[in-house]
């Protein structure tokens, strides 16, 4: 495509002060909508309109921030909406984010609501992870979007998987794009929990996802015998690991999810070390364990 010919960006407008913004929205026929250029000093500025709001949420704060900075924020037609004095009823979290990440973000605002529409907003269910895997039409979506988000947590260090803090959507498709083998880790997964259903699929497939990258042959022979246990003898990790797992769960109903990955990581060590456990026991509060 020549210069001559080629599509410019479209540009919006990108009022910097309270004043300009005011006079952008100001629509005597009642409410009205605006792409616009949203910098840092303006979203600080709205905040000081934001006199009557749920709690703010630090965490989702946080996923905002991270998306705004990779810049990765979407035009997805969610909206900063004021009312008709122009105070904040919905989009605090979005400011505060703008504020954080001190990058301008490209947003709709909607100014002249009355003040009682703040009850009706964001009364929906929130679209989850798997969701939108579901709306790309993304096969096994709720067992992948799991995986993906424990393998994020994982890659960022936490390893007692306690951090209250989750991957966004846009995050979690980048880490599928990235690591498209995530999906056979899901089939694995499901396989396996159909054929020993003790062990939870995010469980089983972070670890496939962990072990198929150190051994990919060895990693399909250890699922493979987590599923069935045959030729298992005494003292094998995997036939310590079935056992282990089906005890307490039969004992105390359910085992915290670290653990299981803790099991599991500790089973597959033992496996590549050629050695024998008879009896598979982790400290309840101990990170896990990297596989080897």
């Amino acid at each position: 495509m020549s210069a001559a010919t080629a599509v410019k960006a479209p540009s919006y407008p990108a009022p910097q002060t309270l004043r300009e913004l005011d006079r952008l929205l100001s629509n005597s026929g009642g409410p009205s909508a605006h792409i616009i250029v949203l910098p840092p000093q303006l979203a600080a500025r709205l905040l000081r309109r934001n006199t009557k709001n749920r709690n703010l949420r630090a965490a989702v704060v946080e996923d905002y921030v991270r998306d705004i900075q990779a810049g990765t924020w979407p035009l997805n037609g969610e909206a900063i909406k004021l009312d008709v004095q122009g105070n904040v009823l919905d989009g605090q979290h979005r400011l505060h984010a703008i504020v954080k990440a001190e990058e301008p973000v490209t947003t709709f605002i909607v100014g002249g609501l009355p003040q009682e529409a703040q009850a009706t907003m964001d009364s929906g269910l929130r679209r989850t992870t798997a969701d939108a895997l579901s709306l790309a039409d993304e096969t096994n979506a709720i067992t992948v979007a799991a995986i993906l988000r424990k393998v994020w947590t994982w890659q960022q260090g936490d390893r007692r998987f306690t951090r209250r803090i989750s991957p966004t959507t846009t995050e979690s498709r980048a880490l599928l794009e990235k690591h498209p083998e995530i999906r056979r880790s899901a089939e694995i997964a499901m396989r396996t929990r159909a054929a020993f259903p003790h062990i939870p699929q995010s469980a089983l497939g972070t670890a496939h996802f962990l072990f198929n990258a150190i051994d990919p042959d060895e990693c399909a022979w250890f699922f493979q015998r987590l599923g069935d246990g045959v030729e298992l003898s005494s003292g094998h990790p995997i036939l310590a690991l079935r056992s282990r797992v089906t005890s307490e769960r039969a004992k105390e109903g359910r085992i915290a999810w670290e653990r299981h990955l803790s099991y599991l990581v500790s089973a597959w060590n033992a496996v590549r070390e050629d050695r024998p456990l008879t009896r598979l026991v982790v400290r309840p509060d101990a990170p896990v364990p990297s596989p080897k």
